[in-house]
């Protein structure tokens, strides 16, 4: 059963993962023509993010900590933990899927069973990794 607090923090982090599609540049992940229709025919190249959040935004913030996790930065967590947080939430996940050479995942519609099959991990494994990622974030937030 997920802690109260993980409860609190899954609508910050489907923010996150909107913002992690939303907020991309057009190379990672996002065509040009894809682009252009979620802007209505119109293309915003400033920053090249696309992003109208504050660089210390709560997303902005959650990001660099994912980052971490990943770089194995995170003194608690493991590049692992990164990869099932991303995929939990669907942020990002095509980032894991290129690097980990992970073919034909699709995010719709599955649960953590497939999503820690498609990661070569048990799903106990996935679970526990799942924990100690949303419990960094979390003890990140508090700061």
């Amino acid at each position: 059963m997920a802690k109260p607090e993980h409860k609190r923090l899954r609508p910050v982090l489907e923010g996150w993962a909107k913002w992690c599609v939303d907020g991309q540049p057009v190379s990672a992940g996002r065509t040009m023509l894809a682009k252009l229709i979620d802007n209505k025919g119109e293309m915003f190249f400033g920053d090249c993010s696309g992003s109208t959040e504050p660089p210390d935004s709560l997303e902005g913030l959650i990001e660099a900590r994912v980052l971490a996790m990943a770089a194995g930065a995170a003194p608690l967590c493991s590049p692992l933990c990164a990869d099932v947080l991303r995929l939990e939430f669907d942020a990002g996940w095509w980032q894991v899927c290129q690097r980990l050479g992970i073919k034909q995942y699709d995010p719709r519609n599955i649960g953590q069973l497939e999503k820690a099959h498609a990661l070569g991990i048990s799903w106990a494994t996935y679970k526990r990794r799942l924990t100690k990622a949303l419990d960094d974030i979390e003890e990140c937030l508090k700061r």
